[in-house]
């Protein structure tokens, strides 16, 4: 439970900080600068470390497919954090927890019946967040939330995959690789549209470092807790990101809460508990 609510933490400090970056150098610019910060200093701690190479060609043939999904997800979730409003379009895209259970299920895990309610509370309190049509004193559009749909589906695609790498690769080194990856896909994508790469002041690149190192760290408690517990209890818990960062949103950024995302964030607090006992 523990990784899964660092990962939350993490993930919705994040996404706020995202938004940031992608409301000041745009969607691809800012998701190269975070993936380059993040290889590097990932990298480095990784060659210290002497990590175990697994010889299994089709384990790195996995890892670097389900990178290019996982980077077409976070791509699009980052797209939906520029345009959309981020209280409504970041719950969305912690739908991947309703994939990653579904297709665990397929794969064959069952949980304990707590689990299976926590997390069903879980899910439905994200939906319930979803609902609002409206936030006080502006209307809510539609912009971004295709995008954040999409997104869930990729990384929880993602998250559900990553599960069975890990026992191969260990808990860092799929982390370097996704982040690597997802690099190289960016710079590709960037040559391919001809986009210039703006000119990074002190401000924004701090807050690319801030994002790139909760990224990463929530990607690490994301893969510990799936080594020790549940892929879908750790999802489950891990999607609880999105009601950090519709607090900030509400704190910071003045995105006001209905009264159904209230409930919402009520009932996710309930499926934690259920979870965790």
């Amino acid at each position: 439970m523990l990784f899964g609510l660092i990962a939350a933490l993490c993930f919705g400090l994040s996404d706020f900080m995202v938004t940031q970056a992608t409301r000041k150098v745009q969607t691809l610019p800012a998701l190269l600068g975070i993936q380059f910060i993040a290889s590097l200093l990932l990298g480095g701690y990784v060659l210290t470390q002497s990590p175990h190479i697994d010889q299994n060609s089709m384990v790195w043939i996995g890892i670097a497919g389900i990178s290019v999904v996982n980077f077409v997800g976070t791509l699009l979730l980052y797209r939906a954090f520029e345009k959309g409003t981020l209280s409504i379009v970041s719950p969305i895209g912690s739908g991947f927890a309703v994939v990653t259970a579904i297709l665990a299920f397929i794969g064959g895990e069952r949980l304990p019946f707590n689990s299976i309610i926590g997390v069903m509370l879980l899910i439905i309190g994200v939906l319930t967040v979803t609902r609002s049509s409206k936030s006080v004193g502006q209307q809510v559009t539609l912009s971004g939330i295709p995008e954040a749909i999409i997104a869930s589906i990729c990384i929880g695609f993602y998250f559900w995959a990553i599960g069975y790498i890990t026992p191969h690769l260990g808990v860092i080194l799929p982390v370097l690789i996704t982040r690597i990856i997802q690099f190289f896909c960016a710079f590709a994508l960037l040559r391919v549209k001809r986009i210039q790469l703006p000119r990074i002041g002190l401000s924004t690149g701090l807050i690319l470092v801030a994002a790139a190192l909760l990224d990463t760290g929530a990607l690490l408690s994301f893969n510990m807790g799936q080594t020790v517990d549940y892929t879908t209890s750790t999802t489950a818990l891990t999607s609880l990101y999105s009601v950090v960062t519709i607090l900030m949103a509400g704190l910071i950024l003045k995105e006001k809460l209905t009264k159904s995302q209230w409930a919402g964030i009520a009932i996710i607090l309930l499926g934690v508990i259920i979870v965790s006992i």
